[in-house]
Protein backbone atom coordinates (compact mmCIF):
# COMPACT_ATOMS: atom_id res chain seq x y z
CA UNK A 1 0.00 0.00 0.00
CA UNK A 2 1.36 3.50 -0.83
CA UNK A 3 2.27 5.70 2.12
CA UNK A 4 0.36 8.93 2.14
CA UNK A 5 2.86 10.47 4.28
CA UNK A 6 5.15 13.49 3.49
CA UNK A 7 8.10 14.68 5.37
CA UNK A 8 8.95 18.57 4.67
CA UNK A 9 12.03 18.43 7.52
CA UNK A 10 10.12 21.33 9.94
CA UNK A 11 9.28 21.03 13.54
CA UNK A 12 6.94 22.21 15.15
CA UNK A 13 9.04 24.56 16.93
CA UNK A 14 10.63 25.81 13.86
CA UNK A 15 6.99 26.62 12.78
CA UNK A 16 6.27 28.35 16.13
CA UNK A 17 9.42 30.68 15.34
CA UNK A 18 8.57 31.48 12.20
CA UNK A 19 5.04 32.30 13.01
CA UNK A 20 6.10 34.71 15.59
CA UNK A 21 8.44 36.14 13.91
CA UNK A 22 5.85 36.54 10.97
CA UNK A 23 3.36 38.28 13.71
CA UNK A 24 6.87 39.92 15.05
CA UNK A 25 7.35 41.80 11.88
CA UNK A 26 4.25 42.43 10.45
CA UNK A 27 3.26 44.04 13.82
CA UNK A 28 6.09 46.26 13.79
CA UNK A 29 5.59 47.49 10.20
CA UNK A 30 1.87 48.19 11.93
CA UNK A 31 3.47 50.00 14.55
CA UNK A 32 1.54 47.79 16.59
CA UNK A 33 -1.83 48.30 14.86
CA UNK A 34 -3.50 45.01 14.92
CA UNK A 35 -6.22 46.51 12.50
CA UNK A 36 -3.14 48.08 10.23
CA UNK A 37 -1.50 44.05 10.71
CA UNK A 38 -4.43 41.88 9.58
CA UNK A 39 -4.73 44.08 6.33
CA UNK A 40 -1.03 43.99 5.70
CA UNK A 41 -1.21 40.19 5.77
CA UNK A 42 -3.90 40.39 3.59
CA UNK A 43 -1.86 41.76 1.34
CA UNK A 44 0.91 39.35 2.06
CA UNK A 45 -1.69 36.56 1.57
CA UNK A 46 -2.01 38.37 -2.05
CA UNK A 47 1.81 38.32 -2.99
CA UNK A 48 1.59 35.19 -2.72
CA UNK A 49 -0.60 34.14 -4.83
CA UNK A 50 -2.76 32.54 -2.03
CA UNK A 51 -6.01 35.24 -2.12
CA UNK A 52 -7.01 37.25 -5.07
CA UNK A 53 -7.17 40.41 -5.24
CA UNK A 54 -10.88 40.77 -5.25
CA UNK A 55 -11.11 37.95 -2.23
CA UNK A 56 -8.72 40.65 -0.40
CA UNK A 57 -11.09 43.67 -1.23
CA UNK A 58 -13.72 41.27 0.79
CA UNK A 59 -11.45 40.54 3.84
CA UNK A 60 -10.79 44.08 4.64
CA UNK A 61 -14.15 45.24 4.44
CA UNK A 62 -14.99 42.35 7.21
CA UNK A 63 -12.43 43.28 8.82
CA UNK A 64 -12.80 47.07 8.40
CA UNK A 65 -16.84 46.43 9.89
CA UNK A 66 -15.27 44.48 12.63
CA UNK A 67 -13.05 47.58 13.73
CA UNK A 68 -16.39 49.62 13.35
CA UNK A 69 -18.32 47.62 15.94
CA UNK A 70 -14.78 47.97 18.56
CA UNK A 71 -14.95 51.90 18.16
CA UNK A 72 -19.26 52.15 18.76
CA UNK A 73 -18.55 49.48 21.43
CA UNK A 74 -15.60 52.12 23.02
CA UNK A 75 -18.42 54.68 22.58
CA UNK A 76 -21.02 52.74 24.37
CA UNK A 77 -22.89 51.27 21.63
CA UNK A 78 -23.37 47.80 21.67
CA UNK A 79 -22.28 47.38 17.57
CA UNK A 80 -21.97 44.02 17.78
CA UNK A 81 -25.16 42.98 16.05
CA UNK A 82 -24.82 44.98 12.78
CA UNK A 83 -21.09 44.38 12.56
CA UNK A 84 -22.31 40.41 12.85
CA UNK A 85 -24.50 40.82 9.88
CA UNK A 86 -22.01 42.92 7.81
CA UNK A 87 -19.42 40.43 8.57
CA UNK A 88 -21.82 37.29 7.97
CA UNK A 89 -22.93 39.16 4.50
CA UNK A 90 -19.70 39.66 3.14
CA UNK A 91 -18.47 35.77 3.94
CA UNK A 92 -21.85 34.71 2.85
CA UNK A 93 -20.96 36.95 -0.67
CA UNK A 94 -17.76 34.53 -0.91
CA UNK A 95 -19.56 31.50 -0.80
CA UNK A 96 -22.05 32.11 -3.00
CA UNK A 97 -20.08 33.54 -6.30
CA UNK A 98 -18.01 30.30 -5.96
CA UNK A 99 -14.06 29.83 -6.95
CA UNK A 100 -13.42 31.38 -3.51
CA UNK A 101 -9.98 30.13 -2.08
CA UNK A 102 -9.43 28.12 0.59
CA UNK A 103 -7.67 30.40 2.27
CA UNK A 104 -9.92 33.50 1.70
CA UNK A 105 -12.61 31.17 3.07
CA UNK A 106 -11.02 30.26 5.84
CA UNK A 107 -10.01 33.63 6.86
CA UNK A 108 -13.63 34.83 6.30
CA UNK A 109 -14.97 32.00 8.56
CA UNK A 110 -12.75 33.34 11.69
CA UNK A 111 -14.40 36.57 11.35
CA UNK A 112 -17.71 35.16 11.61
CA UNK A 113 -16.77 32.81 13.91
CA UNK A 114 -15.18 35.83 16.26
CA UNK A 115 -18.60 36.81 17.34
CA UNK A 116 -20.86 34.88 19.48
CA UNK A 117 -25.03 34.87 19.39
CA UNK A 118 -26.13 34.20 22.57
CA UNK A 119 -30.05 33.82 23.20
CA UNK A 120 -31.50 35.12 25.70
CA UNK A 121 -34.41 34.38 28.17
CA UNK A 122 -36.61 36.98 26.56
CA UNK A 123 -35.86 34.64 23.19
CA UNK A 124 -33.81 37.40 21.40
CA UNK A 125 -30.71 36.18 20.54
CA UNK A 126 -27.90 39.04 21.45
CA UNK A 127 -24.55 39.35 19.37
CA UNK A 128 -21.52 39.34 21.32
CA UNK A 129 -18.64 40.72 19.39
CA UNK A 130 -15.04 39.65 19.81
CA UNK A 131 -12.75 41.40 22.11
CA UNK A 132 -10.93 44.50 20.80
CA UNK A 133 -7.14 42.59 21.21
CA UNK A 134 -8.18 41.71 17.06
CA UNK A 135 -5.56 38.36 17.91
CA UNK A 136 -7.85 36.23 15.90
CA UNK A 137 -6.90 37.88 12.57
CA UNK A 138 -3.62 38.46 13.64
CA UNK A 139 -2.53 35.47 14.24
CA UNK A 140 -4.89 33.70 11.34
CA UNK A 141 -2.81 35.93 8.65
CA UNK A 142 0.06 35.01 10.24
CA UNK A 143 -0.41 31.04 10.05
CA UNK A 144 -1.88 31.15 6.49
CA UNK A 145 1.26 33.30 5.13
CA UNK A 146 3.48 30.36 7.35
CA UNK A 147 1.06 27.76 6.03
CA UNK A 148 1.83 28.77 2.57
CA UNK A 149 5.66 29.26 2.59
CA UNK A 150 5.43 25.19 3.49
CA UNK A 151 1.84 23.75 2.29
CA UNK A 152 0.87 25.87 -0.64
CA UNK A 153 -2.43 26.51 -0.61
CA UNK A 154 -3.75 24.01 1.46
CA UNK A 155 -0.52 24.09 4.12
CA UNK A 156 -2.15 28.35 4.28
CA UNK A 157 -5.88 26.80 4.35
CA UNK A 158 -4.37 24.77 7.78
CA UNK A 159 -2.16 27.55 9.19
CA UNK A 160 -5.06 29.96 9.08
CA UNK A 161 -7.53 28.09 10.39
CA UNK A 162 -5.41 27.08 13.20
CA UNK A 163 -4.12 30.56 14.04
CA UNK A 164 -7.75 31.43 14.03
CA UNK A 165 -8.60 29.31 16.65
CA UNK A 166 -5.51 30.38 19.03
CA UNK A 167 -6.11 34.04 18.27
CA UNK A 168 -9.93 33.27 19.27
CA UNK A 169 -8.75 31.67 22.08
CA UNK A 170 -5.89 34.59 23.18
CA UNK A 171 -8.97 37.30 22.20
CA UNK A 172 -11.59 35.27 24.91
CA UNK A 173 -9.07 35.16 27.47
CA UNK A 174 -8.16 38.86 27.34
CA UNK A 175 -11.81 39.82 27.45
Amino acid sequence: MAEFTQTIGVGVGDLQHAALAEARRIMREAKGDRHVAAVLMFDRLGEMGLISESERGVLVKMHDADAESSVERKGGSPGGTSAYFKVRGFYDELLTKGGASPVALVLASGLVGSYEPVPSDDGTTVIYAKSNGNYEATLAGAGAIIGGVFGGGPGAALGGAIGGVIGKIVDDCRK
